[in-house]
């Protein structure tokens, strides 16, 4: 249900294809939310079905036709709604990797310590990947303040990445302890 608010949101930037949802979905929101480019497109279809936005196809000789969405004044309405009538709800944590790591006790240290370590070095590449965004991204207050919420996420997912690396070095400290 939250996809269809995230892409209303994508919207009121700026009209845009599917296909630059998608790239503005892994831009913006890889961190916190994810959703494969089948779900977009099917929720993009949901929405102009029930008049939130409105597309217009734009023909193409050497390539298939665009087709650029925009939100429309229902959609923003109902955007504003959700976004102001919230309720604090308590954190949901689902992550595999965690699940992985809580039957640590039923493989050998060494292989706890590789998977720890290859976990490591995916969330620095994606923490290269945030700062290089984020300086690209914000390079004024004025860049700041006009997207507000994807400059706090966008920290929140530096955080998050930040953390699991020293949580990673801590884990793989104490399996190389426990070891000797």
């Amino acid at each position: 249900m939250a996809l269809r608010y995230a892409l209303l949101g994508l919207l009121t930037k700026k009209p845009s294809t599917g296909y630059e949802l998608n790239q503005k979905f892994k831009e913006t929101m890889i961190h916190y939310w994810n959703a494969h480019h089948t779900q977009i497109y099917r929720e993009l279809i949901k929405l102009e079905e029930e008049g939130w936005v409105s597309s217009i196809v734009y023909p193409q000789v050497d390539s298939p036709d665009k087709k650029v969405y925009e939100i429309k004044d229902d959609g923003r309405e109902e955007l504003l709604k959700w976004l102001l009538n919230y309720k604090v709800e308590p954190p949901k944590l689902k992550d595999q990797q965690l699940l992985r790591v809580s039957m640590f006790h039923l493989i050998d240290s060494d292989d706890a310590i590789r998977f720890l370590q290859q976990s490591k070095e995916h969330h620095k590449i994606g923490l290269q990947h945030m700062y290089i965004w984020q300086e690209h991204e914000y390079r004024s207050d004025k860049d700041i303040k006009a997207a507000l919420g994807e400059y706090f996420t966008s920290e929140f997912g530096k955080r998050y990445m930040e953390t699991w690396i020293e949580w990673c070095d801590w884990a793989i400290d104490v399996l190389q302890r426990l070891k000797d």
